[in-house]
């Protein structure tokens, strides 16, 4: 049975979304090299086909979507995305457009540079954007289609967000050069309990840290607490504590030319597993399923395992 064409055409969701998305429609002509008196017009012959206010107009501060908007937004999202997988159906083994992925901020020094050239090698034609995104961002911008996926830790993100697990991030402890743990091959939780920490204090990864010691029954002696992955390197090179983080740099100097002893931890009952996040129950788009790809190729350059091969 024919169905009526929708009161709508794809231009005028593209500009509604980028207007969205920059809360400015001079902002959103600009970026889509068009006029804006072209993009005031195709929002507002979309609000009055669909008998709605989108975005609430403030003189001088832009625009805001309405409630109806954010609802709005999101089904569109979704009818654009599905209209670049129907184009990239006729050329199945070609993939371009906008990508806009995630990575988990202490994740990203790593690994970041390396995915997006992975993309750029592999995919030419896609325009990839990779955002710094918390452990508490991931959820929200998964959800709202502002991203199509995530690399990050495997975090509980909620019922609504699944994360394909890639590969291992073991915990190792770091020591300053003149520690007397730093002749140790290895050290282990009961050993370190003591000792002042150094808490690298990024909400789930803190929560991550503190439950191995709560698994083990132990409860650490915490120093201090930052949110900076190298201020706190600093900070134990310098004898003020040790630390327990699952990144390790290519070095073991810390910015300001200091020395760190990295130890692994014997006994730990749970590593940190790396992977890709989004939203559950959907089938990740080619072009999402292309960033997952270039992931596991700088995780894995030598071959292609993942961490339930290991």
């Amino acid at each position: 049975m024919p169905t009526s064409p929708p009161p709508f055409t794809l231009t005028q969701l593209r500009y509604f979304v980028r207007v969205a998305e920059l809360g400015s429609m001079t902002a959103a002509s600009e970026d889509l090299y068009v006029a804006q008196s072209a993009v005031s017009s195709a929002v507002h012959q979309l609000e009055s086909s669909l008998g709605a206010t989108l975005f609430i107009r403030q003189r001088s501060r832009g625009v805001h979507l309405t409630d109806q908007g954010h609802a709005f937004l999101t089904a569109a999202l979704r009818v654009l995305t599905s209209a670049d997988e129907a184009v990239s159906c006729l050329q199945p083994d070609h993939l371009s457009g906008p990508l806009s992925v995630g990575c988990f901020t202490t994740l990203a020094p790593f690994w970041l540079p390396g995915i997006l050239e992975e993309i750029q090698r592999t995919c030419p034609d896609v325009e990839c954007t990779i955002h710094e995104v918390t452990a508490t961002e991931i959820e929200t911008r998964l959800n709202q289609r502002k991203l199509d996926a995530v690399f990050t830790y495997a975090f509980d993100y909620g019922r609504g967000i699944d994360v394909d697990v890639l590969a291992e991030a073991p915990v190792y402890a770091a020591v300053a050069e003149n520690s007397p743990l730093a002749a140790r091959s290895a050290v282990t939780l009961a050993e370190l309990a003591d000792q002042p920490l150094i808490l690298l204090d990024m909400d789930k990864s803190t929560n991550y840290f503190l439950s191995l010691f709560r698994d083990a029954g132990l409860r650490p002696r915490i120093q201090q607490r930052f949110g900076s992955f190298e201020v706190v390197r600093s900070m134990v090179a310098r004898g003020h504590g040790y630390t327990i983080l699952n990144q390790r740099p290519a070095h073991d100097l810390t910015n300001d030319g200091l020395r760190l002893v990295t130890l692994p931890i014997t006994g730990v009952g749970a590593h940190l597993l790396m992977g890709v996040a989004h939203r559950s129950g959907e089938q990740l788009s080619r072009k999402a399923r292309a960033f997952s790809d270039a992931c596991r190729t700088v995780l894995f350059p030598d071959n292609d395992r993942t961490v339930s091969e290991m």
